[in-house]
């Protein structure tokens, strides 16, 4: 059995990196603007096709304010351009670093919950073998190998 998750990190390096993850983000509160979860899904979302468009409209609207209606604003247009541009090197750090802290605590997980059931199929096989203190742990166990797996005959909703 492999174990890659060999090390526990220690509570006050994780209190650590909270406070200093708390300390980095804090300069960019004031211009953080969140959304509801409804805002979320409506609202639209630029990614690298519509980049190039906005960029583009940029430019063209700057050399062609003839155009631009009154109630348009590129000095607007543009600090939001800037700010989704540079927001956007933030967030993919911060999805690199989610993914390894994600992948690291699935891995720490899968291990425990391996290890959780072998003990559990060892104290289910020594229940069935009669040996003594053994069914007691089993009924324990049991209750909580209760959750999902629905058994065979059991009807689904």
């Amino acid at each position: 059995m492999s174990n890659i998750h060999s090390q526990t990190i220690p509570k006050d390096l994780i209190d650590e990196f909270l406070m200093k993850l708390d300390e980095a983000v804090k300069p960019l509160r004031p211009y953080l603007s969140p959304l509801t979860p409804e805002s979320r899904k409506t609202i639209l979302k630029m990614g690298d096709k519509s980049l190039a468009l906005v960029e583009k409209t940029s430019e063209l609207a700057a050399v062609n304010p003839q155009f631009c209606p009154s109630y348009f604003n590129l000095s607007d247009l543009n600090i939001d351009l800037t700010d989704a541009v540079s927001l956007r090197v933030v967030v993919n750090r911060l999805e690199q670093i989610t993914r390894e802290v994600e992948d690291t605590m699935m891995i720490a997980g899968n291990e425990a919950f391996t290890q959780t059931l072998t003990f559990y199929n060892a104290v289910k096989q020594a229940a069935r073998d009669n040996v003594p203190g053994a069914q007691a742990l089993f009924d324990e166990l049991k209750k909580r190998f209760a959750f999902g797996r629905p058994r065979k005959g059991d009807v689904q909703e």
